[in-house]
C-alpha cells in the first residue's frame, strides 16, 4: 500500500505594500497566458496550475497571506490515480521543483524557506472492486458517526453533500480531518478525462488532514518548511494510521443477523456476549459508536472492542437494505 502526500499548503504573511506588488506582477504576467481572477476576497492565480500549484492571495481584516496549495504528485509529473511514492529520492525531487517553481514565480523574492507549512494531506487509494462496494464501506464509516475528538464535519442542512459518496470527519480541537470518499465520482465531478474516471472504478480514497501547526508540530521537531515537508512525509504511514486507528475499529463488516450469530457462535462467555450485542444494538440506534460506547457505561470499553477485534468482527454493521452482505476489514486492504 502506498501512503502518499495529496496536498501540501504553505502560506507566507505579507505586509500590505509586498501583497499589492504581488498582485499587480501577477496580473501583468498574466496577460494572454493564465487566468487570474477574484472571489470573496481571494484573487487566485493559475501561473502554476499546470505544475500541480495554485497560488492564491488573501485579504484578511488584519492579515494578507499568500498561500500555495501544492498537489506533489501533479508536481512530480503523475496524476492523482498514481500517488507518488515518498522516499528519500522522491523528496529531494519534490523539495527542487517547488524551490524552482517559487523562484520563478516570484523572481527569486521568496523561497520555500519564507513559506510556513500550514496544511498536509495524507492519502491512500483502496481498490475494494466496484462501486457498489465503495458506496458500502461509506454507509458502514457513516455509522460510526461522532467519534471521540471529532464530529461529522457535515450535518443534515449541507444538501449539497451525498451520503452515499462521503464521509468526513472535523477533529473538535486537534486540527485533524478524516475523510473517506468515491473517487471515481469525484472524477466524474470534476470533469475529468474519462479514461482517468474509467481508471477509478472501485477506489476508495481515504484521507488524514493535518491543518493546524500544534497538529503538524505532534509529528515534526523541525521549524523550516522543507525539513518538515521531509520529516513528514517519510513518516506517511505511521501518522495515516495514528488517526485511522482513532476512527476505525478493527474488523469485518456483517448484516446484524450474521454478526450476532458470530458473537454467539465463537465461544464467548455469556456476559461478554450480551454487553457485544448491546454496543451493536447501539451504534445502530444512536449512530455514532462514541456515543453508543457512553450509553453503554462499561468503564472498559478497550477491552469490549478487544472482544470483537479478537473474532475479526466490527460492531459496525451492514444495513439489511443493502445488497453487499460482507465487508472485508479495511485494515486487511490497508
Amino acid at each position: 500500500m502506498n501512503y502518499s502526500i495529496h496536498t501540501l499548503e504553505l502560506t507566507q504573511v505579507l505586509e500590505k505594500a509586498i501583497y499589492e506588488k504581488c498582485i499587480k506582477r501577477a496580473y501583468t504576467k498574466a496577460k494572454g497566458s493564465h487566468r487570474v481572477f477574484e472571489k470573496k476576497d481571494v484573487i487566485f492565480d493559475g501561473a502554476l496550475a499546470s505544475q500541480g500549484i495554485k497560488v492564491e492571495y488573501h485579504r484578511g481584516k488584519y492579515k494578507r497571506k499568500v498561500k500555495l496549495i501544492v498537489n506533489p504528485t501533479k508536481v512530480l509529473g503523475s496524476n492523482d490515480l498514481r500517488l507518488w511514492a515518498p522516499n528519500k529520492k522522491s523528496i529531494s525531487k519534490l523539495i527542487r521543483k517547488l524551490e524552482s517553481h517559487i523562484d520563478d514565480y516570484f523572481d527569486n523574492d521568496y523561497t520555500l524557506n519564507d513559506f510556513q507549512l500550514t496544511r498536509i494531506d495524507f492519502t491512500v487509494n483502496i481498490d475494494v472492486g466496484n462501486r457498489k462496494k465503495v458506496s458500502a464501506y461509506i454507509k458502514v464509516l457513516r455509522k460510526l458517526g461522532k467519534i471521540k475528538g471529532f464530529s461529522p464535519k457535515y450535518g443534515k442542512s449541507d444538501s449539497h453533500i451525498d451520503e452515499d459518496l462521503s464521509f468526513d470527519l472535523e477533529g473538535n480541537s486537534n486540527g485533524v480531518d478524516f475523510t473517506a470518499y468515491d473517487k471515481e465520482e469525484q472524477l466524474n465531478q470534476k470533469n475529468a478525462d474519462s479514461k482517468l474516471i474509467k481508471q477509478a472504478k472501485g477506489i476508495l480514497r481515504l484521507e488524514v488532514r493535518l491543518k493546524k501547526k500544534k497538529a503538524i508540530g505532534k509529528y515534526t521537531d523541525e521549524t523550516e518548511s522543507p525539513l518538515q515537508i521531509i520529516d513528514l512525509t517519510l513518516n506517511s504511514k505511521k501518522i495515516f494510521l495514528d488517526t485511522f486507528r482513532q476512527i476505525v475499529p478493527p474488523g469485518d463488516h456483517y448484516q446484524m443477523k450474521r454478526a450476532v450469530d458470530m458473537v454467539k457462535s465463537n465461544g464467548i462467555k455469556t456476559n461478554r456476549q450480551e454487553k457485544m450485542l448491546r454496543l451493536m444494538n447501539l451504534i445502530t440506534e444512536k449512530k455514532s459508536l462514541y456515543s453508543a460506547q457512553k450509553a453503554m457505561n462499561y468503564r472498559d470499553v478497550d477491552a469490549l472492542m478487544g472482544w470483537f477485534a479478537g473474532i475479526n468482527l466490527s460492531p459496525v454493521t451492514i444495513s439489511k437494505r443493502h445488497e453487499v452482505k460482507h465487508l472485508e476489514s479495511l485494515y486487511s486492504l490497508l
